[in-house]
């Protein structure tokens, strides 16, 4: 890592929920069971939430709130801080920023078990890189 930023003992633990969330999309995304995958899918978008959150507050962008991942990005923009958002983020922002409520409240959701498993593997390894790689 470079600078002044640095994983301190409270965002290592928060780093620690972030690969819970994942965990739980590893062992349910492809499940026949309907609940599991919207239950992973759910996960999933907590998982990039907070790993947008995690590489701002390892910047000590503090004030971030909220959980479109869209508006989060250009929150990180605003300030000034290039969290290095994978394309596929990027691209699908929208659509696991629906994921936080639909998976949860909504049975009828239908979400691709290809979606969760590319949301996945983007999403652990932007997690793994740059200044909140342990």
């Amino acid at each position: 890592m470079t600078g002044l930023y640095y994983m301190n003992k409270e965002l290592k633990q928060f780093k620690l929920l972030i690969k819970s969330d994942l965990r739980i999309v590893e062992r349910n995304w492809d499940s026949d069971d309907k609940a599991d995958r919207l239950q992973a899918a759910y996960h999933m978008q907590q998982a990039i939430e907070k790993t947008i959150k995690l590489k701002a507050y390892v910047h000590g962008i503090d004030d971030i709130w909220g959980h479109d991942i869209r508006a989060l990005i250009n929150w990180c923009k605003k300030k000034g801080y290039n969290i290095d958002v994978p394309k596929l983020i990027l691209k699908n922002a929208n659509v696991y920023s629906q994921w936080e409520a639909d998976c949860r409240y909504y049975p009828m959701k239908v979400v691709r078990k290809t979606s969760i498993n590319a949301a996945y593997k983007v999403t652990k390894q932007w997690l793994e890189s740059g200044d909140t790689a342990e």
